[in-house]
């Protein structure tokens, strides 16, 4: 039987931090991850993570702090969210951001290209190429370069051990364990189990997202919090392309772009917010709009590696004037003229006419990952119900509770990130003292 300090179940962005984390305090650490080829639902987001009060917002003058961050989540999921959990993220995320700096040696910055619903600041954090496959690659390099960790590809975790976890490859003692195995958005039993709205939504998340860290805790008695939640991507293609499902990005709805339907009208306010917008988008005829924008967002939404890699698909079509994105959709030019141009009757709070050249593609409603899971303390640690804390068990990411609230309205673009980043590094120097 091998032997570690610390066990991570999963190399997602919560599971490397974790083991970072656990092995920059001394720890030897196995990161175990099933399938490392395999799509994550960090390699298909868009790498941006929240994070309030840090350098890089002192040197763009951007004023922001960790309770400002938490009255932005409250002011979005209620009074929802566990507090300790809450104070957890907002104020760990600048100290994960620093860390992903300072010992991991990834080059951070802060986006400063758009605004983004849900933020009172600009407190966006991403490597250079603003995307999450670009996150994860460095995030790996970072993992192969730190000798206490030894990572082991192809290895499934099966369940949890009074010491350690059993495995495909057997048993693995460990004084403490991090479940970092993600959420169950990639279950779809569970998904119309506990989010039955989203049911009709396609998963664009981790492919090995099936929940199993989640029921492992459970059956130890772990408290299940919010699992209703989950965060709702309504600005990607209902098409393949060249074996890939094309992201347009959160940021466009706030950069003046519309939504329309195959009857060319507009059916909601396209800036309430990303995640609650999905189920009005899937309640739409076949569950598909189509999406315009304008010139300034094009060159906008650029910055974002997801867009970006849209347009080199060519999923994303230039039309000069209104006549050829009518056709180009088959839209009624009558209806789509006027709601590219009319009035606004939906309750934006900014609109401003579409004019040409107009940038266009076919959306459809789908789900990134959940947000519920299991309760943890300020440390990641896994909590029973009568708030008495599982020995040596640590969750962070999909397994643990996010801060989105209940439901779909309450998350807010690149929370996911914080919450996996502040509780990956609590739990991984927790693991390391036990």
């Amino acid at each position: 039987m091998q032997s570690f300090d610390v066990v991570v179940a999963g190399a997602g962005a919560a599971g490397m931090v974790a083991a970072l984390a656990a092995a920059d305090q001394g720890a030897r650490v196995a990161l175990l991850e099933r399938d490392l080829a395999a799509p994550t639902t960090l390699s298909v987001s868009g790498g941006l993570i929240s994070a309030a009060g840090t350098r890089w917002q002192d040197a763009a003058g951007e004023q922001d702090s960790p309770a400002q961050f938490a009255a932005d989540v409250h002011a979005k999921s209620g009074a929802a969210v566990d507090a300790v959990l809450l104070a957890a993220v907002t104020q760990g995320a600048a100290e994960a951001v620093d860390f992903l700096a300072d010992v991991a040696g990834l080059p951070i910055h802060l986006h400063t290209a758009s605004r983004w619903p849900g933020h009172s600041a600009m407190r966006l954090h991403a490597t250079p190429a603003e995307s999450g496959a670009e996150l994860q690659a460095l995030l790996r390099e970072a993992v192969a370069r730190q000798p206490g960790i030894l990572l082991h590809d192809g290895v499934v975790v099966t369940g949890l051990r009074p010491q350690g976890v059993l495995t495909s490859a057997g048993e693995i003692d460990a004084d403490a364990v991090v479940l970092a195995t993600g959420g169950f958005g990639g279950a779809p039993e569970l998904v119309a189990r506990y989010c039955p709205e989203a049911a009709r939504a396609v998963h664009v998340g981790g492919r090995h997202a099936d929940g199993a860290g989640i029921g492992w805790a459970a059956a130890l008695g772990a408290e299940l919090l919010c699992m209703d939640a989950y965060q709702g991507q309504p600005h990607v293609s209902p098409h393949l392309v060249e074996g890939v499902r094309p992201r347009f990005g959160a940021a466009l709805p706030s950069l003046g772009a519309v939504l329309v339907n195959r009857l060319g009208n507009r059916f909601v306010a396209e800036d309430i917010g990303p995640s609650e917008l999905t189920a009005h988008l899937l309640a739409q005829p076949d569950g598909v709009a189509v999406e315009v924008w304008g010139e300034a967002a094009q060159q906008a939404a650029l910055a974002g590696g997801p867009f970006r890699r849209a347009v080199e698909l060519g999923a994303v079509a230039r039309c000069a004037d209104l006549s050829a994105l009518a056709a180009r959709f088959g839209l009624p030019g009558a209806a789509l003229a006027e709601s590219l141009a009319g009035p606004d009757r939906l309750g934006r709070r900014r609109w401003e006419p579409l004019v040409a050249p107009y940038y266009a593609a076919e959306v459809t409603g789908a789900l990134a990952h959940t947000q519920g899971g299991v309760r943890v303390d300020a440390d990641a640690r896994v909590l029973r119900a009568d708030g008495s804390a599982i020995p040596n068990l640590f969750a962070a990411g999909g397994v643990a509770c996010g801060i989105s609230g209940r439901g779909a309205a309450g998350y807010v673009p690149g929370n996911g990130l914080a919450q996996s980043f502040a509780l990956g590094l609590r739990a991984g120097r927790a693991a390391a003292r036990e």
